[in-house]
Protein backbone atom coordinates (compact mmCIF):
# COMPACT_ATOMS: atom_id res chain seq x y z
CA UNK A 1 0.00 0.00 0.00
CA UNK A 2 1.41 3.44 -0.91
CA UNK A 3 2.08 6.07 1.72
CA UNK A 4 -0.60 8.36 0.32
CA UNK A 5 -3.30 5.69 0.12
CA UNK A 6 -2.57 4.67 3.72
CA UNK A 7 -2.98 8.24 5.01
CA UNK A 8 -6.07 8.94 2.95
CA UNK A 9 -7.86 5.75 4.02
CA UNK A 10 -7.13 6.35 7.71
CA UNK A 11 -10.24 8.10 8.99
CA UNK A 12 -13.02 5.86 10.47
CA UNK A 13 -13.86 4.57 14.00
CA UNK A 14 -17.33 3.35 15.06
CA UNK A 15 -19.07 6.17 16.93
CA UNK A 16 -20.66 3.70 19.36
CA UNK A 17 -17.25 2.38 20.40
CA UNK A 18 -15.87 5.86 21.08
CA UNK A 19 -19.00 6.83 23.02
CA UNK A 20 -18.78 3.69 25.15
CA UNK A 21 -15.11 4.30 25.92
CA UNK A 22 -15.73 7.92 26.84
CA UNK A 23 -18.67 7.04 29.10
CA UNK A 24 -16.51 4.44 30.85
CA UNK A 25 -13.75 6.99 31.35
CA UNK A 26 -16.08 9.67 32.71
CA UNK A 27 -17.65 7.17 35.10
CA UNK A 28 -14.19 6.38 36.47
CA UNK A 29 -13.12 9.99 36.62
CA UNK A 30 -16.16 11.05 38.64
CA UNK A 31 -15.66 8.32 41.23
CA UNK A 32 -14.73 9.68 44.66
CA UNK A 33 -12.85 6.58 45.75
CA UNK A 34 -9.19 6.58 46.80
CA UNK A 35 -6.45 6.38 44.07
CA UNK A 36 -3.32 4.74 42.67
CA UNK A 37 -0.80 5.52 39.95
CA UNK A 38 0.68 3.43 38.73
CA UNK A 39 -0.75 0.65 40.83
CA UNK A 40 1.98 0.46 43.50
CA UNK A 41 1.43 4.08 44.55
CA UNK A 42 -1.93 3.03 45.97
CA UNK A 43 -0.17 1.23 48.82
CA UNK A 44 0.14 4.61 50.51
CA UNK A 45 3.93 5.06 50.31
CA UNK A 46 3.71 8.31 48.33
CA UNK A 47 3.58 9.44 44.72
CA UNK A 48 5.84 8.29 41.87
CA UNK A 49 8.62 10.73 42.81
CA UNK A 50 8.79 9.22 46.31
CA UNK A 51 10.00 5.90 44.85
CA UNK A 52 11.88 7.07 41.72
CA UNK A 53 14.53 9.71 41.11
CA UNK A 54 12.45 11.13 38.27
CA UNK A 55 9.66 13.49 39.43
CA UNK A 56 7.32 11.91 36.85
CA UNK A 57 8.16 8.33 37.89
CA UNK A 58 9.91 5.50 36.09
CA UNK A 59 13.60 4.71 35.96
CA UNK A 60 15.78 3.60 38.85
CA UNK A 61 14.43 3.44 42.38
CA UNK A 62 15.35 5.77 45.23
CA UNK A 63 16.30 4.61 48.72
CA UNK A 64 12.64 4.94 49.76
CA UNK A 65 11.46 3.02 46.71
CA UNK A 66 13.71 0.09 47.59
CA UNK A 67 12.78 0.23 51.30
CA UNK A 68 9.02 0.02 50.60
CA UNK A 69 9.12 -3.11 48.41
CA UNK A 70 6.86 -5.79 49.93
CA UNK A 71 8.46 -9.17 49.02
CA UNK A 72 7.13 -12.60 49.88
CA UNK A 73 10.45 -14.00 51.13
CA UNK A 74 12.63 -11.06 52.05
CA UNK A 75 15.77 -10.13 50.16
CA UNK A 76 16.01 -6.53 51.34
CA UNK A 77 17.81 -4.03 49.10
CA UNK A 78 18.63 -1.71 51.99
CA UNK A 79 22.17 -1.23 53.31
CA UNK A 80 23.76 -2.62 50.13
CA UNK A 81 26.92 -1.17 48.63
CA UNK A 82 26.23 1.72 46.29
CA UNK A 83 22.86 2.62 47.79
CA UNK A 84 22.50 6.04 49.44
CA UNK A 85 19.51 8.01 50.67
CA UNK A 86 19.34 11.24 48.63
CA UNK A 87 15.90 12.32 49.90
CA UNK A 88 17.35 15.16 51.97
CA UNK A 89 19.68 17.60 50.16
CA UNK A 90 23.14 16.18 51.00
CA UNK A 91 25.64 18.80 52.24
CA UNK A 92 28.44 16.87 50.50
CA UNK A 93 28.32 15.08 47.12
CA UNK A 94 26.61 11.65 47.36
CA UNK A 95 25.88 8.87 44.84
CA UNK A 96 23.04 6.34 44.68
CA UNK A 97 23.61 3.47 42.23
CA UNK A 98 21.07 1.02 40.82
CA UNK A 99 20.27 -1.53 38.14
CA UNK A 100 17.14 -2.71 36.34
CA UNK A 101 17.11 -6.00 34.38
CA UNK A 102 14.04 -7.33 32.57
CA UNK A 103 13.89 -10.76 30.91
CA UNK A 104 10.91 -12.13 28.96
CA UNK A 105 9.90 -15.60 27.84
CA UNK A 106 6.89 -16.09 25.57
CA UNK A 107 5.05 -18.69 23.52
CA UNK A 108 1.90 -18.28 21.46
CA UNK A 109 -0.15 -18.89 18.35
CA UNK A 110 -1.54 -16.53 15.70
CA UNK A 111 -3.49 -19.04 13.58
CA UNK A 112 -0.66 -19.03 11.04
CA UNK A 113 1.49 -21.14 13.33
CA UNK A 114 3.18 -21.32 16.71
CA UNK A 115 5.16 -18.36 18.04
CA UNK A 116 8.19 -19.32 20.06
CA UNK A 117 9.08 -20.34 22.61
CA UNK A 118 11.25 -17.22 22.58
CA UNK A 119 13.50 -15.71 25.25
CA UNK A 120 13.97 -11.94 25.03
CA UNK A 121 16.51 -9.94 27.07
CA UNK A 122 14.30 -6.86 27.20
CA UNK A 123 16.46 -4.45 29.17
CA UNK A 124 19.63 -4.29 31.23
CA UNK A 125 20.00 -0.77 32.59
CA UNK A 126 22.75 0.42 34.93
CA UNK A 127 23.01 3.89 36.37
CA UNK A 128 22.35 6.12 39.31
CA UNK A 129 22.00 9.61 40.69
CA UNK A 130 24.58 11.99 42.13
CA UNK A 131 23.32 14.77 44.40
CA UNK A 132 24.81 17.77 46.14
CA UNK A 133 22.66 20.30 47.99
CA UNK A 134 19.88 21.29 45.54
CA UNK A 135 21.45 19.68 42.45
CA UNK A 136 20.84 16.13 41.19
CA UNK A 137 22.49 14.49 38.17
CA UNK A 138 20.79 11.32 36.90
CA UNK A 139 21.88 8.91 34.18
CA UNK A 140 21.42 5.32 33.05
CA UNK A 141 23.03 3.25 30.31
CA UNK A 142 21.93 0.11 28.49
CA UNK A 143 22.87 -1.98 25.46
CA UNK A 144 20.75 -1.22 22.39
CA UNK A 145 20.46 -3.59 19.44
CA UNK A 146 21.25 -1.88 16.14
CA UNK A 147 21.08 -4.32 13.26
CA UNK A 148 23.58 -7.10 13.94
CA UNK A 149 25.46 -5.30 16.72
CA UNK A 150 24.88 -3.64 20.10
CA UNK A 151 25.66 -0.07 21.07
CA UNK A 152 25.84 1.52 24.52
CA UNK A 153 22.90 3.91 24.81
CA UNK A 154 21.36 6.12 27.47
CA UNK A 155 17.59 6.43 27.53
CA UNK A 156 17.59 9.06 30.27
CA UNK A 157 20.17 11.51 31.58
CA UNK A 158 19.35 14.88 33.06
CA UNK A 159 20.42 17.57 35.51
CA UNK A 160 17.88 18.82 38.06
CA UNK A 161 17.72 21.86 40.32
CA UNK A 162 15.26 21.69 43.23
CA UNK A 163 13.89 25.05 44.34
CA UNK A 164 12.12 23.30 47.23
CA UNK A 165 10.37 19.99 47.88
CA UNK A 166 7.56 20.81 45.43
CA UNK A 167 9.29 22.56 42.50
CA UNK A 168 12.09 21.20 40.29
CA UNK A 169 13.62 22.23 36.95
CA UNK A 170 15.28 19.57 34.77
CA UNK A 171 17.28 19.67 31.54
CA UNK A 172 18.40 16.65 29.53
CA UNK A 173 17.01 13.52 27.91
CA UNK A 174 13.84 12.18 29.52
CA UNK A 175 10.46 10.52 29.00
CA UNK A 176 7.97 13.24 28.07
CA UNK A 177 5.13 13.75 30.59
CA UNK A 178 2.16 12.45 28.58
CA UNK A 179 -0.55 10.02 29.67
CA UNK A 180 -0.22 7.32 32.30
CA UNK A 181 3.45 6.51 32.91
CA UNK A 182 3.42 2.71 32.87
CA UNK A 183 6.26 0.24 32.27
CA UNK A 184 4.45 -1.70 29.49
CA UNK A 185 5.59 0.23 26.43
CA UNK A 186 3.65 -2.15 24.12
CA UNK A 187 0.26 -0.77 25.21
CA UNK A 188 -1.34 1.16 22.33
CA UNK A 189 -1.58 4.40 24.34
CA UNK A 190 2.25 4.24 24.60
CA UNK A 191 3.62 2.64 21.43
CA UNK A 192 1.16 4.23 18.96
CA UNK A 193 1.62 7.67 20.50
CA UNK A 194 5.44 7.68 20.18
CA UNK A 195 6.19 6.73 23.81
CA UNK A 196 7.78 3.37 23.16
CA UNK A 197 10.89 1.86 24.76
CA UNK A 198 13.36 4.21 23.01
CA UNK A 199 11.10 7.26 22.65
CA UNK A 200 12.74 9.86 24.86
CA UNK A 201 13.54 13.48 24.01
CA UNK A 202 15.92 16.21 25.07
CA UNK A 203 14.11 19.04 26.73
CA UNK A 204 13.63 21.47 29.59
CA UNK A 205 11.00 20.45 32.14
CA UNK A 206 9.31 22.15 35.10
CA UNK A 207 7.81 19.78 37.69
CA UNK A 208 5.49 21.22 40.36
CA UNK A 209 3.46 19.38 42.98
CA UNK A 210 0.97 21.23 45.19
CA UNK A 211 -1.46 19.93 47.76
CA UNK A 212 -4.20 19.12 45.24
CA UNK A 213 -2.67 19.95 41.84
CA UNK A 214 0.39 18.64 40.00
CA UNK A 215 1.89 20.07 36.81
CA UNK A 216 4.60 18.65 34.54
CA UNK A 217 5.51 20.96 31.60
CA UNK A 218 8.23 20.24 29.04
CA UNK A 219 9.63 21.97 25.96
CA UNK A 220 11.50 19.41 23.81
CA UNK A 221 13.70 19.25 20.70
CA UNK A 222 13.70 15.54 19.82
CA UNK A 223 16.14 12.75 20.67
CA UNK A 224 18.85 14.33 18.43
CA UNK A 225 20.60 11.01 17.77
CA UNK A 226 18.53 7.90 17.02
CA UNK A 227 16.02 9.19 14.45
CA UNK A 228 16.35 10.69 10.96
CA UNK A 229 16.16 14.47 10.89
CA UNK A 230 12.67 14.54 9.34
CA UNK A 231 11.33 12.72 12.45
CA UNK A 232 13.02 14.95 15.03
CA UNK A 233 9.98 16.53 16.66
CA UNK A 234 10.20 19.88 18.47
CA UNK A 235 7.37 21.14 20.63
CA UNK A 236 5.80 21.28 24.07
CA UNK A 237 3.86 18.88 26.29
CA UNK A 238 2.17 19.27 29.66
CA UNK A 239 0.24 17.08 32.09
CA UNK A 240 -2.04 18.55 34.76
CA UNK A 241 -3.28 16.26 37.55
CA UNK A 242 -6.02 17.00 40.09
CA UNK A 243 -6.21 15.04 43.32
CA UNK A 244 -9.74 13.76 44.03
CA UNK A 245 -10.49 12.57 47.54
CA UNK A 246 -7.76 11.06 49.69
CA UNK A 247 -5.51 9.65 46.94
CA UNK A 248 -7.42 9.55 43.65
CA UNK A 249 -6.49 11.74 40.72
CA UNK A 250 -7.71 12.62 37.26
CA UNK A 251 -5.55 14.29 34.66
CA UNK A 252 -5.20 15.79 31.22
CA UNK A 253 -2.15 15.78 28.92
CA UNK A 254 -1.68 18.01 25.85
CA UNK A 255 1.11 17.83 23.27
CA UNK A 256 1.98 19.80 20.15
CA UNK A 257 5.04 19.26 17.95
CA UNK A 258 6.47 19.81 14.48
CA UNK A 259 9.21 18.26 12.38
CA UNK A 260 10.29 18.79 8.80
CA UNK A 261 7.88 16.02 7.75
CA UNK A 262 4.94 16.02 10.19
CA UNK A 263 2.87 18.23 12.47
CA UNK A 264 1.34 16.52 15.51
CA UNK A 265 -1.20 17.36 18.22
CA UNK A 266 -2.26 14.89 20.92
CA UNK A 267 -4.35 14.77 24.08
CA UNK A 268 -4.88 12.22 26.85
CA UNK A 269 -7.43 12.01 29.67
CA UNK A 270 -6.46 9.78 32.61
CA UNK A 271 -7.88 8.45 35.88
CA UNK A 272 -6.10 6.62 38.68
CA UNK A 273 -8.45 5.12 41.27
CA UNK A 274 -8.63 2.73 44.16
CA UNK A 275 -11.96 1.27 45.30
CA UNK A 276 -10.85 -0.08 48.68
CA UNK A 277 -10.02 -3.62 49.82
CA UNK A 278 -6.93 -3.59 47.60
CA UNK A 279 -8.79 -2.95 44.32
CA UNK A 280 -7.90 -0.23 41.84
CA UNK A 281 -8.34 1.01 38.28
CA UNK A 282 -6.14 2.82 35.76
CA UNK A 283 -7.89 4.34 32.74
CA UNK A 284 -6.72 6.40 29.78
CA UNK A 285 -8.34 7.71 26.60
CA UNK A 286 -5.98 9.34 24.08
CA UNK A 287 -6.22 10.86 20.60
CA UNK A 288 -3.71 12.36 18.21
CA UNK A 289 -3.64 13.95 14.78
CA UNK A 290 -0.65 13.82 12.44
CA UNK A 291 -0.56 15.95 9.28
CA UNK A 292 2.11 15.89 6.61
CA UNK A 293 4.08 19.12 6.49
CA UNK A 294 3.67 19.14 2.71
CA UNK A 295 0.36 18.18 1.11
CA UNK A 296 -2.96 17.33 2.72
CA UNK A 297 -2.31 13.80 4.02
CA UNK A 298 -3.32 13.23 7.63
CA UNK A 299 -3.97 10.52 10.18
CA UNK A 300 -6.11 10.57 13.34
CA UNK A 301 -5.41 7.88 15.96
CA UNK A 302 -7.63 6.91 18.90
CA UNK A 303 -6.31 4.76 21.75
CA UNK A 304 -7.65 3.62 25.11
CA UNK A 305 -6.49 1.60 28.09
CA UNK A 306 -8.24 0.16 31.16
CA UNK A 307 -6.71 -1.90 33.95
CA UNK A 308 -8.69 -3.36 36.86
CA UNK A 309 -6.55 -4.87 39.60
CA UNK A 310 -6.61 -6.36 43.06
CA UNK A 311 -3.79 -6.63 45.57
CA UNK A 312 -4.69 -10.05 46.95
CA UNK A 313 -1.65 -9.54 49.19
CA UNK A 314 0.74 -6.63 49.34
CA UNK A 315 3.23 -8.70 47.35
CA UNK A 316 0.69 -10.00 44.79
CA UNK A 317 -1.10 -7.82 42.22
CA UNK A 318 -3.75 -9.66 40.15
CA UNK A 319 -5.20 -7.74 37.20
CA UNK A 320 -7.23 -7.73 34.00
CA UNK A 321 -6.51 -5.12 31.35
CA UNK A 322 -7.57 -4.18 27.86
CA UNK A 323 -6.68 -1.71 25.15
CA UNK A 324 -7.92 -0.46 21.78
CA UNK A 325 -6.31 1.37 18.87
CA UNK A 326 -8.01 2.58 15.73
CA UNK A 327 -7.50 5.06 12.91
CA UNK A 328 -10.43 7.34 12.18
CA UNK A 329 -12.06 6.31 8.87
CA UNK A 330 -9.90 3.19 8.65
CA UNK A 331 -11.61 0.45 10.62
CA UNK A 332 -9.60 -2.20 8.80
CA UNK A 333 -6.55 -1.20 10.86
CA UNK A 334 -8.22 -1.51 14.29
CA UNK A 335 -6.60 -3.55 17.06
CA UNK A 336 -7.97 -4.81 20.38
CA UNK A 337 -6.11 -6.58 23.17
CA UNK A 338 -7.06 -8.07 26.54
CA UNK A 339 -4.98 -9.78 29.16
CA UNK A 340 -4.95 -11.42 32.58
CA UNK A 341 -1.82 -11.29 34.68
CA UNK A 342 -0.06 -11.24 38.02
CA UNK A 343 2.77 -9.12 39.40
CA UNK A 344 4.40 -11.14 42.20
CA UNK A 345 7.19 -9.56 44.25
CA UNK A 346 8.95 -12.83 45.14
CA UNK A 347 12.06 -11.30 46.73
CA UNK A 348 13.13 -7.72 47.28
CA UNK A 349 15.32 -8.04 44.20
CA UNK A 350 13.04 -10.22 42.03
CA UNK A 351 9.55 -9.77 40.56
CA UNK A 352 7.79 -12.44 38.48
CA UNK A 353 5.04 -11.30 36.10
CA UNK A 354 3.19 -13.99 34.07
CA UNK A 355 0.41 -12.92 31.68
CA UNK A 356 -2.06 -14.41 29.20
CA UNK A 357 -2.78 -12.08 26.29
CA UNK A 358 -5.13 -12.14 23.31
CA UNK A 359 -4.98 -9.58 20.49
CA UNK A 360 -7.36 -9.20 17.57
CA UNK A 361 -6.27 -7.28 14.50
CA UNK A 362 -8.53 -6.38 11.60
CA UNK A 363 -7.87 -8.61 8.56
CA UNK A 364 -5.14 -10.50 10.47
CA UNK A 365 -5.23 -13.70 12.58
CA UNK A 366 -6.05 -13.45 16.28
CA UNK A 367 -2.90 -13.71 18.37
CA UNK A 368 -2.71 -15.68 21.64
CA UNK A 369 0.35 -15.28 23.86
CA UNK A 370 1.57 -16.62 27.19
CA UNK A 371 4.31 -14.44 28.67
CA UNK A 372 6.50 -14.58 31.75
CA UNK A 373 8.66 -11.63 32.75
CA UNK A 374 11.46 -11.67 35.33
CA UNK A 375 12.34 -8.26 36.76
CA UNK A 376 15.63 -8.00 38.68
CA UNK A 377 16.24 -4.90 40.80
CA UNK A 378 19.41 -3.63 42.44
Amino acid sequence: MSRKSFWTRARRVPVGLLASLWIAFVSLALSRSAAAYPQYAFKGYGDCNACHHSPTGGGLLTHWGRATIDPTWGGSLEDIWGHTDLSSPPPAPAIDLGADVRLLGLVGNDSDGTIGPVFVPMLTELGGAAAWQRWTLYGAATARSVGTTYLLASREHWLEYSFDGSLQLRAGRMVLPFGIRQPDHTQYVRSDFAFDKWDQSYGLELDWRGQDWTLFANGFVGDLTGRPSERQERGAVATLLRKVGAESSVGLSLLGSVSSAVRRVAASAQARLSFGAGTYALAEFAAQRRDAAAGDDGLTTIGSYLRLGWFARRDLDVYAEGGQRAFVDAGEFAKLRAGLGVNWQVFGFLEFAPQLLVETRADLPTRLLALGQLHLIY
